[in-house]
């Protein structure tokens, strides 16, 4: 294959894992998918309602007598929201309580010898020469996924954060009371 050629191909597969890594570390959908693991231990196992307590507190957020926390705890893990940030995103602030974050960490993407001919608009045949040639390209972190075709792989520092707003834990303390 020439060497043309080659970065051609290399360039369109390069665009694809782009893409891939883009929607798994901004796509709304993708978010979604991490939404129910506060609920499922990161909130236990971070000591969430005493770390919402304490921002309340500290919030001077005030609550009526005989407040109901389980209450609060339940709605906090329906209904926080989640956007896209990194490693070292900022924490929770006096206007933003955090839930829980996950780290997306690597991203693999699977291209079969049919798929990738199609995304390479190729024949299987140049597929698989460039397929052998790829994953000795340093560009790309890349195996043989069994058929001719590829698996990639992508490290990213990024995670998705759970967070509610301090407007809407007022907004629900204050429903509460009415």
């Amino acid at each position: 294959m020439k060497e043309a050629r080659y970065e051609e191909l290399a360039d369109m597969l390069e665009k694809s894992i782009d893409w891939r890594v883009e929607y798994e570390t901004k796509h709304d959908d993708a978010g979604a998918a991490y939404s129910h693991l506060p609920r499922e231990g990161g909130w236990s196992y971070h000591n969430g309602l005493e770390r919402l307590k304490g921002w309340i507190e500290s919030n001077g957020i005030e609550v009526p007598t005989g407040f109901d926390w389980d209450e609060l705890e339940n709605e906090v893990l329906d209904w926080c929201e989640y956007e896209p940030g990194h490693i070292f995103s900022g924490g929770t602030t006096p206007s933003k309580f955090i839930v829980d974050s996950y780290p997306v960490g690597e991203v693999e993407d699977q291209y079969c010898l049919g798929d990738l001919a199609r995304l390479l608009e190729t024949d299987e045949g140049e597929t698989r020469e460039f397929a052998r040639l790829a994953m000795k390209d340093n560009r790309f972190c890349l195996r043989p996924n069994g058929d001719g075709g590829l698996l990639s792989y992508t490290n990213t520092d990024a995670v998705w954060i759970y967070y509610v707003d301090k407007e809407w834990v007022l907004d629900w303390i204050d429903n509460q009371t009415d």
